[in-house]
């Protein structure tokens, strides 16, 4: 049997761990499980479950875990989130976590062999999904459930031109455009 590779998205050449980036990460298989869109066009919004509770509140908590993280712009959707994710350069050691563990004046950790570099947007994106996964598969019942798709969809946001308003107003929007 052949060996399977999955391709890694994220550019060899890029420093994850600053900047601005529009993030998007999906249940599997796009199972609505956060909620439902309620009202229509400009009127729409989407009301919250007990499951998407858990994704708001871990979402809300990501600065106090990397306090090197801001959050801009987030929706929750059924069966996704869009959000604006804003790493500054870190300058300090990041505190140790629950979720983290320190690193030096610059923000090095010691050589991982695999995984995201500590901090990094994989870092935050891998720790948020795990949480919640394990929240939700306890406030649920359930053992072993997948909750999120494999990986994530990121973008680096350029300042200039007026990308940044724009993902901002579309992530916004979301609800009004739901299906």
């Amino acid at each position: 049997m052949a060996a399977i590779f999955h391709k890694h998205p994220r550019l060899r050449d890029r420093d994850y761990t600053q900047g601005a980036y529009f993030v998007t990460l999906c249940t599997k298989p796009r199972r609505e499980l956060f909620g439902r869109i309620t009202g229509l066009g400009k009127n729409a919004m989407m009301e919250l479950n007990d499951v998407g509770q858990i994704v708001d509140e871990c979402w809300r908590g990501i600065p106090e875990h990397f306090p090197h993280a801001h959050l801009d712009q987030t929706q929750i959707m059924p069966d996704h989130l869009h959000a604006i994710l804003i790493l500054a350069p870190q300058i300090a050691p990041v505190p140790s976590t629950q979720w983290v563990d320190p690193t030096d004046a610059i923000g090095r950790a010691r050589a991982h062999p695999n995984g995201p570099k500590r901090g990094s947007l994989g870092a935050i994106i891998g720790a948020f999904k795990s949480v919640t996964t394990k929240r939700i598969n306890s406030a649920t019942g359930n053992t072993g459930r997948t909750i999120w798709q494999y990986g994530y969809f990121e973008r680096a946001i350029r300042r200039n031109g007026g990308e940044y308003g724009r993902i901002s107003q579309y992530i916004a929007e979301n609800p009004a455009n739901w299906r």
